[in-house]
């Protein structure tokens, strides 16, 4: 298997337009044949993917892809932000190089499905997943990670640490945190921003904006980088996180880093949705994942590397922190109903942002 990285949002990792075969490709479905499918998809060689899941969520998963049927996979790692903003870009620019997009932007794919961006398709597993989790002939689930409050289990005050476990959202206004937070910004995208959307809607009650106000004078740092709070939270750099997604901590947890996450029973959840641009260079070998993907195999598969769950029927866990540890519980009530919530969308959206901004001094 080959995974090979893009370094720049506009590298050569595919082509720029669809050939004769890739048009008769784009075709061709599990309805009609399948073994065709698998021929054309052979014969384009090369899958490249765009996606907002940390690349070493990624290998393992692309890596079963590879060994099943000898095409290459191409990964450009973006945050959900970013990676539909350069999609959107080559697209007007007519110069789409991406297969397959993968992010937790539901509203954003769902644009993209309006401007006739995405191609119709359904896999042929696509009964094995909830009419609420689709976008029936566009797009598909792929894993679900649910948030919580991770830290480090070095440099936090033991003391702290029983609170974080406990309660986790009210621990992290304990004045020993005071500088030592660091927070995932809501620009981030949909992960991003939904830890906020729940505070605010869902547990308002509880919450709300007036928490959020506590928690700014706690002096947290900010990033949009999801791969620099998993760095700096196992680092000791910072104590703890609100990023505490399980799919990325929980195998950090595996992996030997000092590390810890708790969640409320009611959570917010992210869920990562796949579809294929209607220009895609390589629209056989884009199909070919969509269905090997939507199979409980390939769910299985995809949990094993990337953590998290799935919603596909029959799915077991089977992620490499499941039983490992006394301290895990999967969350009871994970909300992802924050993807649609029309307090979320549009201008209410913007007008959210830009409140949250505003209480924790970010300029926009």
């Amino acid at each position: 298997m080959t995974v090979l990285m893009c370094s720049t949002a506009l590298a050569a990792c595919g082509g720029s337009g669809l050939s004769a075969t890739s048009e008769k490709a784009a075709k061709q479905t599990s309805t009609t044949d399948l073994t065709a499918l698998v021929k054309s998809a052979k014969s384009e060689g090369t899958l490249t993917i765009y996606t907002a899941l940390q690349t070493d969520q990624m290998k393992g998963w692309t890596a079963d892809f590879t060994k099943k049927y000898g095409v290459k996979v191409k990964i450009l790692r973006l945050s959900s932000a970013t990676l539909g903003t350069t999609f959107q870009t080559q697209q007007q620019a007519g110069r789409n190089q991406a297969d397959l997009l993968e992010t937790s932007n539901y509203s954003q794919l769902q644009g993209f499905v309006q401007k006739k961006w995405i191609a119709k398709y359904t896999p042929q597993a696509a009964d094995l997943y909830p009419n609420d989790r689709v976008v029936a002939g566009y797009m598909y689930p792929l894993l679900q990670s649910t948030g919580g409050i991770a830290w480090n289990t070095k440099v936090t005050p033991a003391a702290v640490q029983k609170k974080l476990a406990a309660d986790p959202w009210n621990a992290l206004l304990d004045p020993a945190l005071k500088g030592k937070i660091v927070l995932i910004s809501p620009s981030n995208g949909g992960s991003g921003m939904a830890y906020y959307a729940n505070l605010v809607y869902r547990l308002g009650d509880q919450y709300g904006w007036s928490y959020l106000e506590k928690l700014a004078k706690q002096k947290p740092a900010i990033t949009d980088s999801v791969a620099s709070i998993s760095q700096q939270i196992s680092a000791g750099t910072y104590y703890a996180t609100d990023f505490g997604e399980e799919s990325i901590f929980g195998a950090a947890a595996v992996e030997g880093a000092p590390v810890q996450f708790s969640s409320l029973a009611e959570m917010n959840a992210t869920q990562f949705m796949q579809a294929i641009p209607s220009s895609a260079p390589h629209p056989a070998a884009a199909r070919l994942w969509s269905e090997w993907t939507a199979t409980l195999a390939g769910q299985q598969a995809m949990t094993k590397s990337a953590g998290g769950e799935s919603s596909a029927k029959g799915w077991t866990d089977n992620t490499s922190y499941a039983d490992k540890f006394s301290w895990y519980k999967q969350v009871a009530d994970p909300w992802v109903g924050w993807r649609t919530d029309p307090r979320l969308q549009g201008d209410n959206l913007q007008k959210f942002l830009a409140k949250w901004n505003s209480v924790f001094g970010v300029r926009s």
